[in-house]
């Protein structure tokens, strides 16, 4: 896959102004930092697991992808690669909320327009997220 391609995919999984500020920081001087995310993050994509695939793991997944606003955080451990988008994962807000279901990006981009993809995530278990929140 190329670095065109690989832009393209994960563009998409990303909302509207971080998208823009990531295209201007691979057109500019720090070009190999942005191509590093951008490699990171495809491939986090392309090896997901597809719909249903985790649903025997329970709070024993890991997420994919995560998104962050203020107390919203979204983790992603399935990627619905069809035509309809629509992703699965873990909800939080505040603390200790965590909501599993469908997540529609686009939906969510709208919603909070300033929320950010996460580009140095490193995906520990749901059950060590809910953990985490019971301890603070």
């Amino acid at each position: 896959m190329d670095n065109q391609e690989i832009l393209k995919t994960i563009l998409k999984f990303m909302p509207k102004n971080q998208a823009y500020c990531f295209i201007h920081g691979v057109k500019g001087s720090e070009y190999d930092y942005f191509l590093q995310i951008a490699r990171k993050i495809n491939q986090a994509i392309e090896s997901a697991p597809a719909i249903y695939e985790t649903d025997s793991k329970g709070d024993e997944v890991k997420p994919i992808l995560h998104y962050f606003y203020g107390s919203v955080d979204i983790y992603v451990t399935e990627i619905d690669k069809s035509e309809y988008n629509q992703h699965f994962g873990y909800i939080r807000i505040g603390t200790g909320n965590f909501e599993a279901g469908y997540i529609k990006l686009d939906c969510i981009f709208k919603e909070i327009p300033l929320i950010n993809l996460d580009f140095h995530f490193v995906a520990k278990t749901i059950r060590a997220y809910k953990e985490n929140d019971r301890i603070n």
